[in-house]
């Protein structure tokens, strides 16, 4: 269920507001869908190699399954070739993918020295691949600190 659906413990209707960033981070708002996310991306597709990848409990797993093919994450992947049936990413999975590399560069700046850093080439120009957020409308990179917050809701 969403979080944007449903009202908090003690019956009050406090709840985020909905614009597109608690769309999307009620898309991803449990322990395991990222990693089933970032399994895929990695080449996992059947169940069980999704499984050894991520660790969750099987009803965890499946139920989280269900739920990003219901939101259009992740499709069934059909049998080919006396190959398994399983699982591959949609468009929208993919796309969350890129989401998941910005979290990387944060992961190898915070991570302690005993876990292994993560490298992806770049298969077009062959150098390894440091996700930076930009300005589409300026180009330049974007640090914390350097933007303001501006929505539809202001005026509520």
């Amino acid at each position: 269920m969403s979080n944007l659906d449903k009202d908090t413990p003690d019956g009050l209707k406090n709840k985020p507001r909905k614009d597109s960033l608690a769309v999307a981070l009620d898309a991803i708002n449990d322990r395991w869908s990222l990693h089933i996310v970032r399994a895929l991306a990695f080449g996992a597709s059947r169940y069980t190699e999704i499984l050894r990848s991520v660790g969750a409990p099987r009803d965890v797993l499946s139920a989280r399954l269900k739920k990003l093919t219901e939101s259009g994450i992740v499709r069934p992947k059909p049998a080919q070739d006396g190959a398994p049936a399983g699982y591959e990413l949609t468009q929208k999975g993919k796309d969350l993918g890129l989401v998941i590399l910005v979290l990387k560069r944060w992961g190898d700046t915070y991570r302690t020295d005993d876990v292994p850093p993560v490298e992806f080439i770049h298969d077009v120009c062959g150098n390894v691949f440091v996700a930076e957020v930009r300005c589409e409308a300026c180009g330049r990179p974007v640090k914390s600190g350097e933007f303001s917050v501006a929505s539809a809701h202001d005026d509520d």
